[in-house]
């Protein structure tokens, strides 16, 4: 199996884009992120994603050449349009607004309308975290999960991110998808033949399943009943109908290439914890100690700080397979 480093799998990813229509500046950020995705292990919104953005990209669903533009702006509060090019543009059109504007005034919200795919939401937070601050990040996406007690999907697996400086280590990252797992994991069962276990899903008729294949006719379900279920709302009202975007069950699918842009949202608010105290990090590193004290309590975050040290000393291993489909995809006709 091929070893990438990750400088190479970023220019993988950055030609991939551009091959595919995508200007410097939209490459850029999204095969950075692309890039942490791989570094962090998480392959699924990574490099095992990278086909949705060539895709998208071929078919407009995500504008190549777009320019954000900032519409709207306050002391505390932005608001960017992404012009449906990829969200993590939008985002490092305005980073340093944010980080800015957050420092001084306690407090900071960013609000990207008419965006794609957030990726992985860590990625954000903890960019914001390396700059001392702490957020909280709301992405929706197109519609996969019913709503609880609901027959179809209705809402977006939605995810929600937090994000914490530390004092003398990497940050903390908390990041979840509010469907009580990850699609990529149905999709991949489907493709096997393999049954999923009970309670992640629903048939077209709105019964439980552990068909895989049905289960994605059907719909996913939220994590934890109607608690995953109200999550999931205050996602979809934070990430979309707040900034102005579609709504979950509104948006154009991010599985296929039909229906043009999704026009999602994202929301980000960060927050400057040497406004409100002195000690917030001390007192966050004494929760720390005593909750991991005697047990085996991970605090989140770890596994991905773990992971990147490994890769960016060894490399990641990418299946040939994965390398061939990129390169069919990006060939210029």
């Amino acid at each position: 199996m091929p070893n990438l480093s990750l400088s190479e799998i970023y220019n993988l990813c950055f030609d991939a884009l551009v091959r595919c229509g995508a200007s410097d500046l939209q490459a850029k950020a999204a095969a950075e992120e692309l890039m942490d995705a791989e570094a962090e292990g998480i392959r699924n919104v990574g490099l095992g994603y990278i086909h949705l953005y060539l895709n998208h990209l071929k078919c407009g669903k995500v504008k190549g050449d777009a320019i954000p533009v900032t519409i709207r702006q306050s002391a505390s509060a932005i608001v960017v349009d992404a012009q449906h090019g990829f969200c993590h543009t939008a985002y490092l059109h305005a980073e340093e607004e944010l980080i800015e504007a957050t420092r001084r005034e306690g407090v900071g919200m960013l609000a990207i309308t008419h965006s794609y795919s957030a990726g992985v939401l860590g990625w954000f937070v903890r960019r914001l975290a390396q700059h001392g601050l702490v957020s909280l990040m709301f992405a929706n996406s197109s519609k996969a999960v019913a709503a609880h007690g609901g027959k179809s999907a209705f809402f977006g697996t939605n995810p929600l991110a937090f994000g914490s400086p530390r004092q003398s280590d990497e940050p903390v990252v908390f990041d979840m998808a509010t469907a009580s797992t990850a699609r990529v994991n149905i999709v991949k069962a489907a493709a096997e033949g393999r049954e999923i276990e009970p309670g992640h899903a629903i048939d077209p008729d709105g019964n439980p399943t552990t068909d895989a294949s049905a289960a994605l006719k059907g719909a996913q379900l939220p994590v934890g009943g109607p608690k995953g279920f109200g999550l999931g709302l205050i996602v979809d009202l934070m990430g979309g109908a707040l900034t102005g975007s579609n709504c979950s069950y509104e948006a154009s699918l991010f599985s296929n290439n039909d229906g043009g842009p999704p026009n999602v949202g994202q929301s980000i608010i960060a927050f400057n914890p040497a406004f409100y105290s002195d000690g917030y990090l001390a007192h966050l590193e004494t929760l720390f100690a005593d909750m991991t004290t005697d047990n085996d309590v991970r605090i989140p975050g770890d596994r991905r700080n773990d992971l990147r040290k490994h890769h960016e000393q060894h490399g990641v291993d990418v299946p040939q397979e994965l390398l061939d489909k990129i390169a069919t995809l990006s060939q210029v006709s």
